[in-house]
C-alpha cells in the first residue's frame, strides 16, 4: 500500500505510462494536478472514441494541439509520436475536497502533497520545454527547481499564459478545465504554439 494515498499503486503504474507512451524523443513534458477522482478515467486510458472523450484535458489537448498542426491525429498515439509526455503533480487520485484543499494551498506555494515531487524530476531534466498547467503544478516544480520563480500572481492574467520568466523553457498557464476557462483555450494554444517555435521544438 502506498502512504500517500493508501493505494496499491497510481495510474501511472497501473498504465504502464513510461513503457506504453513515453515518447521516443520527448520535446514537451506537460505537467498537470492530479489524475482526478477515483474511478473516474485516466489521462492515458485510451477512451473508446475520442469524439466523446470523457478526460476534459485529454480531449482540450489533443484537439487544440491537433489544430494547431502539431499532432498528426487527435489521439494518444499522436500525442506521444509529437513527443508530448503528461504527467501530474500528484499522481495520487483524491477526493474533490482534497483537491481544493491543496489547490487553494499552492496558490500560496503552500501545498503539501508537492513538498518533494521527485517522480518529476527526471523528465523535467530531460524535456526541452515543460508546460506548467495549474497552480498545483506550479507549486511543484517550483518546489523541484531552485530557480522557479515563487511570484503569487494569478496565472489566469498577463503575462500568462506564457514563459515564466524571459527566455525561460518554462511555459505556465491554467489547467484546461471547461467549466473555468474554454473561452480561453485558443488564447493559451496560441501562446504555446508562439513559445514553442521561438525554441525551435516543433
Amino acid at each position: 500500500m502506498l502512504t500517500c494515498c493508501g493505494l496499491v499503486s497510481h495510474p501511472w503504474e497501473q498504465f504502464e505510462v513510461e513503457r506504453k507512451w513515453r515518447p521516443n524523443q520527448l520535446r514537451c513534458l506537460i505537467v498537470g494536478e492530479n489524475p482526478s477522482y477515483e474511478g473516474q478515467p485516466y489521462f492515458y486510458e485510451e477512451p473508446i472514441s475520442y469524439n466523446n472523450d470523457p478526460v476534459a484535458v485529454r480531449c482540450g489537448l489533443l484537439q487544440n494541439l491537433y489544430k494547431q498542426e502539431i499532432l498528426e491525429s487527435a489521439t494518444l498515439t499522436g500525442f506521444r509520436e509529437a513527443g508530448f509526455l503528461f504527467d501530474h503533480a500528484i499522481r495520487c487520485h483524491l477526493s474533490k475536497d482534497e483537491v481544493k484543499k491543496e489547490r487553494e494551498s499552492a496558490q500560496r506555494f503552500k501545498s503539501q502533497r508537492v513538498q518533494t515531487p521527485t517522480h518529476l524530476l527526471p523528465t523535467v531534466m530531460e524535456a526541452p520545454i515543460v508546460w506548467v498547467m495549474g497552480h498545483l503544478a506550479r507549486n511543484a516544480i517550483a518546489n523541484l527547481i531552485r530557480d522557479f520563480p515563487r511570484e503569487k500572481r494569478p496565472i489566469s492574467r498577463p503575462p500568462f499564459p506564457g514563459e515564466i520568466v524571459p527566455g525561460s523553457r518554462y511555459f505556465l498557464s491554467e489547467y484546461l478545465n471547461p467549466r473555468w476557462n474554454k473561452n480561453r483555450w485558443p488564447q493559451i494554444f496560441a501562446a504555446f504554439l508562439e513559445f514553442a517555435k521561438t525554441r525551435d521544438i516543433f
